[in-house]
């Protein structure tokens, strides 16, 4: 088992016991293997996650907006007047899977079904009073735009935003326990992921400060309009892997549990994000909206797997 391995298994506040003698000669792995195994531990731990402040403290700063224009913190001060920010995550549709290109990889007529129920519960968040959407976003696989532009289709005067490469599926970062990754594949596609995270995992500001890392507000204003919205939705239609570290790096715990959740096919999972930078999961990988019978985890139908 991979020394890390070993090390994650260990329950709180335990301690590895260690061998009091040297393996056998014939026991131990040929000195070649035993050098790259050294090499491959290296790789990997340089790539597990630090966070910025020792777990289980909390991060004010996580999204480098703590500090008003006046240099005040944020989390210290009366609301804002901020809207607080949604994100709303929602797992593409099942599809084919046996297609060898992504524009093969279209929705079944189960995935397209659980598209539009998605979208009808989305539809139901929306109405809520004070409640206003940014927008509909999707990776660009073919499986994620599908599905987006169903959800979309149920929702009304809500932009739908050209699809995004940084959703797109891919490994964010080692996965502890069940296997550790090749350290190629969360080179190429780790900063890429946790970029997507910093793009839409933010806290929204007041009315009279410029959003300058969306560049959609010209100029700020020094009283908010009479029907400002108090909640701001974005809809994020991509992928598993993808959600479930955006999920734990949100509350700010080790990313490299992703494995150890479940996002079924068209589920909901719904972050919130308050003015002073705190967040809270209102649910993970919901499926609410659709029967039994129309929850699937790819080919597994159901919950019995």
């Amino acid at each position: 088992m991979h020394r890390l391995a070993r090390r994650a298994a260990l329950p709180l506040g335990a301690c590895a016991v260690l061998p009091t003698s040297r393996p056998r000669a014939e026991d131990r792995a040929p000195a070649v293997q035993r050098r790259l195994t050294a090499v491959a531990d290296l790789a990997i731990e340089a790539q597990l996650f630090q966070p910025a402040v020792p777990w289980p403290q909390w991060d004010c700063n996580w999204d480098h907006r703590e500090l008003d224009s006046r240099g005040r913190r944020r989390s210290l001060l009366k609301p804002s007047g901020a809207p607080r920010r949604h994100l709303i995550l929602i797992r593409h549709g099942q599809y084919d899977e046996s297609a060898s290109d992504d524009s093969g990889r279209v929705l079944t007529a189960l995935g397209k079904r659980q598209a539009v129920q998605a979208g009808k519960r989305v539809a139901e968040l929306l109405s809520q009073p004070g409640a206003v959407c940014r927008g509909v976003h999707s990776s660009r696989l073919a499986r994620a735009v599908e599905t987006a532009d169903l959800i979309h289709a149920q929702l009304n005067n809500v932009p739908r935003v050209p699809g995004d490469p940084q959703l797109n599926e891919g490994v964010p970062c080692h996965a502890i326990p069940d296997g550790v990754h090749h350290a190629a594949a969360v080179y190429r596609d780790g900063a890429r992921i946790e970029a997507a995270f910093r793009k839409y995992f933010k806290r929204a500001l007041p009315w009279d400060e410029i959003d300058d890392d969306d560049g959609d507000e010209d100029h700020p204003v020094a009283y908010p309009p009479v029907d400002a919205p108090t909640d701001e939705y974005d809809v994020l239609v991509c992928h598993a892997n993808v959600i479930r570290f955006f999920a734990l790096r949100a509350l700010q715990l080790p990313p490299e549990g992703w494995l150890r959740l479940c996002t079924m096919n068209c589920s909901v999972t719904h972050v919130t994000i308050s003015p002073d930078g705190k967040v809270s999961l209102r649910s993970l990988g919901d499926t609410g909206h659709l029967s039994v019978d129309e929850v699937t985890f790819g080919t597994y139908t159901g919950t019995n797997w």
